[in-house]
Protein backbone atom coordinates (compact mmCIF):
# COMPACT_ATOMS: atom_id res chain seq x y z
CA UNK A 1 0.00 0.00 0.00
CA UNK A 2 1.52 3.71 -0.90
CA UNK A 3 1.85 6.19 2.07
CA UNK A 4 0.30 9.45 2.00
CA UNK A 5 1.83 11.99 -0.03
CA UNK A 6 3.22 14.50 1.60
CA UNK A 7 1.98 17.90 0.16
CA UNK A 8 2.59 20.22 2.63
CA UNK A 9 2.91 23.65 0.28
CA UNK A 10 4.63 25.91 2.10
CA UNK A 11 4.52 29.48 1.84
CA UNK A 12 7.45 31.32 4.09
CA UNK A 13 10.72 30.79 5.96
CA UNK A 14 10.25 29.00 9.38
CA UNK A 15 6.57 27.44 8.60
CA UNK A 16 6.01 24.22 9.72
CA UNK A 17 3.26 22.01 9.16
CA UNK A 18 1.99 18.68 10.63
CA UNK A 19 0.23 16.00 9.14
CA UNK A 20 -1.57 13.02 10.81
CA UNK A 21 -3.95 10.49 8.96
CA UNK A 22 -4.64 6.77 10.42
CA UNK A 23 -1.64 5.71 8.84
CA UNK A 24 0.81 8.07 8.96
CA UNK A 25 2.63 11.37 10.44
CA UNK A 26 4.15 13.75 8.30
CA UNK A 27 6.30 17.08 9.09
CA UNK A 28 7.68 19.49 6.64
CA UNK A 29 9.41 22.53 7.62
CA UNK A 30 10.15 25.30 5.73
CA UNK A 31 14.11 25.33 6.75
CA UNK A 32 15.03 28.59 3.95
CA UNK A 33 13.39 31.05 1.94
CA UNK A 34 12.93 28.27 -0.57
CA UNK A 35 14.38 25.09 0.97
CA UNK A 36 11.60 22.68 2.33
CA UNK A 37 12.76 19.91 4.94
CA UNK A 38 10.09 16.56 5.18
CA UNK A 39 9.80 13.79 7.13
CA UNK A 40 7.30 10.88 6.62
CA UNK A 41 6.65 8.06 9.25
CA UNK A 42 4.16 5.00 8.22
CA UNK A 43 2.67 2.39 9.32
CA UNK A 44 -0.50 -0.08 9.13
CA UNK A 45 -1.54 -3.45 10.92
CA UNK A 46 -4.26 -6.04 10.29
CA UNK A 47 -5.04 -8.92 12.31
CA UNK A 48 -8.12 -11.75 11.52
CA UNK A 49 -9.29 -14.24 13.72
CA UNK A 50 -7.73 -16.86 11.60
CA UNK A 51 -4.12 -16.17 12.62
CA UNK A 52 -3.68 -13.89 9.48
CA UNK A 53 -1.70 -10.79 9.93
CA UNK A 54 -0.53 -8.52 7.75
CA UNK A 55 1.92 -5.13 8.87
CA UNK A 56 4.06 -2.93 7.23
CA UNK A 57 6.17 0.19 8.37
CA UNK A 58 8.33 2.79 6.61
CA UNK A 59 11.02 5.80 7.71
CA UNK A 60 11.52 8.36 4.95
CA UNK A 61 13.23 11.32 5.04
CA UNK A 62 13.10 14.48 2.06
CA UNK A 63 14.46 17.61 0.90
CA UNK A 64 13.36 20.26 -1.87
CA UNK A 65 12.90 23.58 -3.05
CA UNK A 66 9.65 25.45 -2.87
CA UNK A 67 8.35 28.80 -4.86
CA UNK A 68 5.18 30.74 -3.23
CA UNK A 69 3.38 33.46 -5.04
CA UNK A 70 1.39 35.68 -2.99
CA UNK A 71 -1.72 37.31 -4.77
CA UNK A 72 -4.79 36.97 -2.89
CA UNK A 73 -3.96 33.46 -2.01
CA UNK A 74 -1.00 31.59 -1.98
CA UNK A 75 -0.21 29.45 -5.49
CA UNK A 76 2.47 27.17 -4.72
CA UNK A 77 5.31 25.31 -6.45
CA UNK A 78 7.03 22.15 -4.84
CA UNK A 79 9.35 19.70 -5.81
CA UNK A 80 10.83 17.02 -3.05
CA UNK A 81 12.95 14.29 -3.11
CA UNK A 82 14.18 11.55 -0.45
CA UNK A 83 14.78 8.04 0.44
CA UNK A 84 13.49 5.57 2.92
CA UNK A 85 13.27 1.97 4.44
CA UNK A 86 10.59 -0.09 5.21
CA UNK A 87 9.60 -3.69 6.34
CA UNK A 88 6.89 -6.11 5.15
CA UNK A 89 4.98 -9.01 7.70
CA UNK A 90 2.82 -11.22 6.84
CA UNK A 91 1.22 -14.54 8.59
CA UNK A 92 -1.74 -16.78 7.19
CA UNK A 93 -2.53 -20.40 7.56
CA UNK A 94 -1.55 -22.25 4.39
CA UNK A 95 -2.11 -26.01 3.33
CA UNK A 96 0.49 -28.42 3.09
CA UNK A 97 2.01 -29.86 -0.17
CA UNK A 98 0.06 -33.00 0.35
CA UNK A 99 -3.06 -31.17 1.20
CA UNK A 100 -3.12 -32.91 4.31
CA UNK A 101 -3.06 -29.95 6.85
CA UNK A 102 -2.72 -26.76 7.35
CA UNK A 103 0.36 -24.79 8.88
CA UNK A 104 1.20 -21.45 10.19
CA UNK A 105 3.23 -19.54 7.19
CA UNK A 106 5.07 -15.85 7.46
CA UNK A 107 7.51 -14.21 5.36
CA UNK A 108 9.53 -10.97 6.16
CA UNK A 109 10.58 -8.06 3.70
CA UNK A 110 12.46 -5.12 4.09
CA UNK A 111 13.21 -2.89 1.19
CA UNK A 112 14.82 0.76 0.52
CA UNK A 113 12.59 3.62 -1.25
CA UNK A 114 13.67 6.55 -3.32
CA UNK A 115 11.15 9.13 -4.49
CA UNK A 116 10.92 12.27 -6.05
CA UNK A 117 7.73 14.32 -6.01
CA UNK A 118 6.96 17.49 -8.05
CA UNK A 119 3.34 19.50 -7.23
CA UNK A 120 1.77 22.67 -7.70
CA UNK A 121 -1.19 24.16 -5.14
CA UNK A 122 -3.15 26.84 -3.91
CA UNK A 123 -3.31 27.43 -0.10
CA UNK A 124 -5.84 30.09 1.82
CA UNK A 125 -7.00 30.85 4.89
CA UNK A 126 -10.19 28.54 4.60
CA UNK A 127 -8.88 25.74 2.16
CA UNK A 128 -6.09 23.84 -0.05
CA UNK A 129 -5.83 22.21 -3.44
CA UNK A 130 -2.72 20.60 -4.67
CA UNK A 131 -2.03 17.48 -7.20
CA UNK A 132 1.04 15.79 -7.06
CA UNK A 133 3.25 13.65 -9.30
CA UNK A 134 5.04 10.97 -6.94
CA UNK A 135 7.34 8.87 -8.64
CA UNK A 136 8.83 5.96 -6.25
CA UNK A 137 11.46 3.66 -6.79
CA UNK A 138 11.57 0.37 -4.80
CA UNK A 139 14.28 -1.89 -4.30
CA UNK A 140 13.53 -4.96 -1.88
CA UNK A 141 16.85 -6.13 0.44
CA UNK A 142 15.91 -9.26 1.94
CA UNK A 143 13.07 -11.22 1.91
CA UNK A 144 12.87 -14.61 4.37
CA UNK A 145 9.59 -16.65 4.54
CA UNK A 146 8.77 -19.78 6.31
CA UNK A 147 6.37 -23.06 5.08
CA UNK A 148 5.24 -21.26 1.80
CA UNK A 149 5.61 -23.54 -0.94
CA UNK A 150 7.76 -22.33 -3.87
CA UNK A 151 4.39 -22.50 -6.10
CA UNK A 152 2.44 -20.44 -4.01
CA UNK A 153 5.81 -17.44 -3.95
CA UNK A 154 5.72 -18.03 -7.17
CA UNK A 155 2.03 -17.32 -7.56
CA UNK A 156 2.29 -14.07 -5.72
CA UNK A 157 5.21 -12.79 -7.55
CA UNK A 158 7.28 -13.79 -4.02
CA UNK A 159 9.74 -16.23 -5.21
CA UNK A 160 12.72 -13.24 -6.83
CA UNK A 161 11.59 -9.89 -4.57
CA UNK A 162 14.90 -9.20 -4.12
CA UNK A 163 16.12 -9.21 -7.68
CA UNK A 164 14.08 -6.58 -9.18
CA UNK A 165 13.53 -2.94 -9.25
CA UNK A 166 9.68 -1.41 -9.07
CA UNK A 167 8.96 1.74 -10.55
CA UNK A 168 5.59 3.19 -9.16
CA UNK A 169 4.08 6.33 -10.18
CA UNK A 170 1.43 7.92 -7.94
CA UNK A 171 -0.43 10.90 -8.90
CA UNK A 172 -2.08 12.60 -6.39
CA UNK A 173 -4.97 15.12 -5.29
CA UNK A 174 -5.01 16.53 -1.98
CA UNK A 175 -7.77 18.78 -0.31
CA UNK A 176 -7.73 20.61 2.74
CA UNK A 177 -10.89 22.65 4.58
CA UNK A 178 -10.61 24.55 8.03
CA UNK A 179 -9.34 27.81 9.33
CA UNK A 180 -5.80 29.24 9.42
CA UNK A 181 -3.74 26.99 11.42
CA UNK A 182 -6.10 23.83 11.16
CA UNK A 183 -7.65 21.64 8.54
CA UNK A 184 -9.34 18.22 7.70
CA UNK A 185 -7.17 16.60 4.88
CA UNK A 186 -8.37 14.45 1.88
CA UNK A 187 -6.30 12.62 -0.38
CA UNK A 188 -6.79 10.23 -3.06
CA UNK A 189 -3.98 8.77 -5.09
CA UNK A 190 -3.13 6.29 -7.99
CA UNK A 191 -1.00 3.13 -7.68
CA UNK A 192 0.77 2.80 -11.05
CA UNK A 193 3.06 -0.46 -11.36
CA UNK A 194 5.45 0.64 -14.33
CA UNK A 195 7.68 -2.49 -13.88
CA UNK A 196 8.04 -6.06 -12.75
CA UNK A 197 4.82 -8.13 -11.32
CA UNK A 198 4.35 -7.35 -7.32
CA UNK A 199 0.66 -7.17 -6.02
CA UNK A 200 0.13 -3.71 -4.95
CA UNK A 201 -3.02 -2.00 -4.82
CA UNK A 202 -4.66 0.13 -7.65
CA UNK A 203 -4.98 3.13 -5.23
CA UNK A 204 -5.02 4.93 -2.23
CA UNK A 205 -7.30 7.10 0.18
CA UNK A 206 -6.65 8.70 3.59
CA UNK A 207 -8.17 11.05 5.41
CA UNK A 208 -6.47 13.27 8.43
CA UNK A 209 -5.58 16.61 10.07
CA UNK A 210 -2.93 19.22 9.28
CA UNK A 211 -1.99 21.77 11.95
CA UNK A 212 0.33 24.60 10.64
CA UNK A 213 2.58 26.66 13.05
CA UNK A 214 3.54 29.42 11.25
Amino acid sequence: TSNAVNAPLLTKKGEVKLNATQSDMQIAWAAGKHLGIMANGYFQSYRAKNDYQHRGGMLELGAGYYKSHKDKEHLVFEAYGGAGMGRVYKQEMVMSADNSSQNLASFTANGAKLFVQPGIGLTTDFFDIALTQRLSIVKYTRFVSQNYSSEALQQDYLDNLTKPVFVFVEPAITARAGYKFIKLQAQYGLTLNMSSNIRSPGNFATLGIVVDLK
